[in-house]
């Protein structure tokens, strides 16, 4: 029977000592929790989906029904006639969808804080500007007043056609349940959590 040196065992001995390092390395990487998502997440999610605005046909529809059922939706309280945080913001999230593919279980959502300018026609045209899959909803004072109070956003006509507004995108998972909020300043962080988002949500 063949026997091994002591020098021999010993290299065996380091080189399977490296290998169970490196696969225990590797295993901790895909294992491990990624970094929490920028956003801020809430404890105990409200259910925002079953909200009722106005579709750019002119026909009442649920925010989950808007979005098209079981998808991750990306929302934005806003109004056309905003010069400066809507279009950028509204841009931000064009060019975060095209840069992660153009997920089918994506769709970002822009609700009017204005609805007596932005009808439902101006508002589709205005978010389909932005990507032709953008969804813009408009509605009833009442009904965006609500939908606004679920997602914890703010809005008042300051006069000459401009209003002040919560400037965050919301995050609605596939049960229609307001899960982050991402304020303006850590919405270029979101496409690096999408696609941890979308598997959790």
């Amino acid at each position: 029977m063949a026997t091994v040196s002591r020098p021999v065992r010993t290299a065996l001995l380091v080189v399977l000592l490296a290998f169970s390092g490196v696969a225990a390395y590797w295993l901790g990487t895909r294992l491990a929790p990624g970094p929490e998502p920028a956003g801020t997440a809430l404890r105990d999610p409200p259910i925002v989906g079953n909200a009722v605005l106005v579709d750019p046909s002119g026909r009442e529809t649920t925010i989950r029904e808007a979005a098209g059922g079981a998808r991750v939706t990306l929302v934005f309280f806003g109004f056309t006639r905003c010069p400066d945080v809507c279009p950028i913001t509204m841009a931000r999230l064009a060019k975060l969808y095209r840069d992660v593919g153009e997920p089918d279980d994506v769709q970002v959502l822009m609700i009017t804080v204005d609805p007596e300018h932005d009808t439902p026609e101006v508002i589709g045209r205005y978010a389909a500007s932005f990507h032709p899959t953008f969804v813009g909803l408009s509605g009833s004072n009442a009904q965006v007043a609500v939908a606004a109070r679920g997602f914890y956003v703010g809005f008042a006509d300051v006069g000459g056609g401009q209003f002040t507004h919560t400037d965050v995108v919301a995050v609605v998972d596939r049960e229609g349940r307001l899960r982050y909020v991402y304020g303006n300043d850590r919405v270029p962080r979101l496409e690096g959590d999408l696609a941890r988002l979308r598997r959790a949500l």
